[in-house]
């Protein structure tokens, strides 16, 4: 069961997920509380697990992810090593288990095709000693929306980054990960992780190096990292969506991107041609989502698979092995 919050808890999530790096003066504003109220707020959702940290929505292709690859994989419950492996692959930055035909769905991002092959041997390996030997590879052909947050449609040339900027990225989104703070690092605090690696560099330096990631697009969100189950939407499902071919990218942008359920949107080349991850609070919920979506003649069919465990939900990792 979720844990109950009011309103103003409701509202400071809202404004948190949107931008975590809202300082505690405008929070006290736009939800009519003082500022000590709430930051003893924050620091309750904090400890009760709802909020897990902060961290940041990166677009992959601009720091050289050019290929985002999702496995489907049949198993069964004598089989965790599969799984297990699975998520102690770098690349791996999101492993569900599902029902139906396939029962685990891992997200992976790659850097060329030397890189997938590397990971099709790994999972071709593994499924050589599995039971089943069953699995699929879906491409995703392009991102609409990730994380709750969506991409712009028009995209800059790759910008550069380098290796400083790297190592700042890194650090942002670690900052979700135990024993980190519940706000996110100021720019003072940055510079002084990254000197402690052995970057020399000024907190002015870091600011400006985090305005020019955002204008860039390369950091598309200073967001929270949280527990769906205790925010009250512990419905999860991966829906894949028939349209009218004529119109996928603009039903996709105009129309799907915008619902709040849809947390993650990509284009495949499958028959069903998008990719939702949904969020709900329950099947009800769900179903009210359904009504709405199909309230666009330009969707002409839908299937939906149940995820019924998280078993790897990371920010990205920069490493590429």
């Amino acid at each position: 069961m979720h844990l109950r919050m009011d309103k103003q808890d409701q509202l400071i999530l809202r404004i948190l997920l949107a931008n975590s790096r809202t300082s505690l003066t405008e929070l006290s504003e736009r939800v009519n509380l003082s500022r000590f109220a709430v930051r003893d707020r924050i620091r309750k959702l904090y400890e009760d697990g709802i909020i897990l940290g902060s961290t940041v929505v990166v677009d992959p292709t601009s720091l050289g992810f050019s290929r985002t690859v999702f496995f489907e994989l049949k198993t069964n419950p004598h089989e965790p090593w599969l799984a297990k492996m699975l998520a102690e692959t770098t690349s791996c930055d999101l492993l569900d288990g599902i029902a139906g035909e396939f029962s685990l769905l891992g997200r992976f991002r790659l850097a060329d095709d030397e890189h997938f092959g590397k990971v099709l041997k790994r999972v071709d390996d593994a499924m050589g000693r599995s039971y089943f030997k069953k699995y699929r590879v879906v491409n995703a052909i392009k991102a609409f929306k990730e994380s709750g947050v969506a991409f712009p449609t028009k995209r800059s040339i790759r910008p550069e980054v380098d290796d400083t900027d790297l190592k700042l990225l890194e650090i942002l989104l670690d900052q979700a990960q135990p024993a980190k703070s519940m706000m996110p690092l100021t720019t003072a605090e940055l510079s002084r992780q990254l000197q402690r690696g052995g970057v020399a560099i000024s907190q002015p330096a870091v600011f400006n190096r985090l305005s020019r990631l955002e204008k860039r697009g390369v950091i598309l969100r200073h967001t929270l990292r949280v527990d769906f189950s205790r925010l009250g939407l512990p419905a999860k499902f991966i829906m894949r969506i028939k349209a009218n071919p004529n119109v996928y990218d603009i039903v996709a942008q105009e129309f799907l991107a915008s619902m709040p359920e849809i947390f993650d949107l990509y284009r495949t080349g499958e028959e069903y041609g998008l990719l939702a991850t949904v969020r709900v609070k329950d099947v009800s919920e769900y179903n009210s989502f359904l009504l709405r979506l199909y309230s666009s003649r330009d969707i002409i069919d839908t299937y939906t698979t149940l995820v019924l465990e998280e078993r790897k939900n990371a920010s990205l990792s920069l490493k590429k092995n």
